[in-house]
């Protein structure tokens, strides 16, 4: 289970220095900063509760780095209190009975403050242990979730290639093989969500989609054709992020297959812009939608941007000459 709390000094500072060095240096500046306070006023209050500033040094070295580094500064802070402050100072000379009591009472109260921190840091570390060892459990639940929903996601993709591969009518192969791309696009966008989530309830966008467009391109990309991403920093909800990859697969998608007609060179872009909402803009410099398109009729992919961009809440536009087809989708929120 790894060890991710480290709310105190010498956590913090392992990498630098032993913890045992960081509590005892914590320890001798807590006292030695009380007792140079506590110098500076003996003008004023001469030796008059002497160990009052003690009680500061003890709280803020057990704060800062545990009840070891708390005794330390309990023991050091007395020590030099009764050496440099008590009369007759610079002396371990006993001047009273008064004084020895004093002392005694001023110990016994910073210890008991010090077991209570003790105490206290000692439950929190318990309480923090345990739910890192619920997280690393929900992590590794995770992690079996989304190795069984890839497994189930090439299952059903395998008996569909297996079926298209089968049917005697090439039209039913081919809307069986459209079935099998668009269902292995929300696989590649479930597969990004899962490595790109920071949390169950937002999603670094920018990220996930150019690692989206990356995975695409190892997959369909061809020589002569550029793929590229420029999203600007932002997240949205898993719902929102799902929709945008689908679009984003399948204009990509489409742009790859049949804007430049197999042959010559040209750029794809993907590019996000925030700001009041957030525009998503997918852009090459084909041949345009004319001269691809075998009909005036709409495809399952065009239905499908359609669909999701109503979802989504967007307003869909689509520019396309002989230079090149942009579409570009207004998205109010992304959460």
């Amino acid at each position: 289970m790894r060890k991710i709390l480290r709310s105190r000094l010498p956590e913090r500072l392992a990498h630098r220095a032993p913890p045992i060095v960081v509590e005892v240096t914590i320890g001798l500046l807590a006292a030695l900063a009380m007792l140079t306070l506590r110098a500076s006023l003996y003008g004023l209050a001469g030796d008059r509760a002497p160990y009052a500033l003690n009680f500061l040094a003890v709280v803020a070295a057990a704060v800062l780095a545990g009840w070891r580094s708390g005794l330390i500064a309990l023991v050091a802070g007395q020590l030099l209190v009764w050496y440099m402050i008590v009369t007759p100072q610079f002396s371990w000379t006993v001047a009273g009975a008064d004084r020895i009591g004093g002392m005694v009472i001023s110990t016994a109260s910073q210890a008991l403050i010090l077991l209570v921190i003790g105490l206290y840091q000692r439950e929190v570390d318990k309480g923090t242990a345990e739910r890192e060892q619920r997280l690393a459990l929900l992590d590794e639940a995770l992690r079996e979730i989304d190795h069984r929903t890839r497994n189930n996601y090439q299952t059903v993709l395998a008996m569909i290639d297996l079926q298209a591969r089968r049917a005697p009518d090439a039209t039913v192969a081919d809307a069986l093989r459209q079935v099998s791309e668009r269902i292995q696009a929300i696989a590649n966008a479930s597969q990004q969500l899962a490595v790109r989530s920071a949390d169950l309830m937002a999603i670094r966008l920018d990220d996930h989609l150019c690692g989206l467009v990356k995975q695409i391109e190892r997959g369909l990309g061809r020589s002569g054709i550029e793929i590229d991403c420029e999203v600007d920093e932002a997240t949205a909800s898993v719902e929102k992020a799902t929709s945008i990859s689908i679009i984003v697969n399948e204009l990509v998608t489409n742009a790859i297959k049949h804007a430049f007609n197999g042959e010559g060179s040209g750029r794809v872009l993907v590019a996000g812009r925030t700001g009041n909402s957030f525009e998503l803009i997918v852009t090459d410099d084909g041949r345009g939608m004319k001269a691809t398109r075998k009909d005036d009729h709409d495809g399952l992919g065009t239905k499908l941007i359609e669909s999701f961009a109503r979802q989504l809440g967007a307003k869909h536009q689509v520019t396309s000459t002989d230079q090149g087809t942009t579409h570009r989708l207004v998205i109010p929120s992304l959460h």
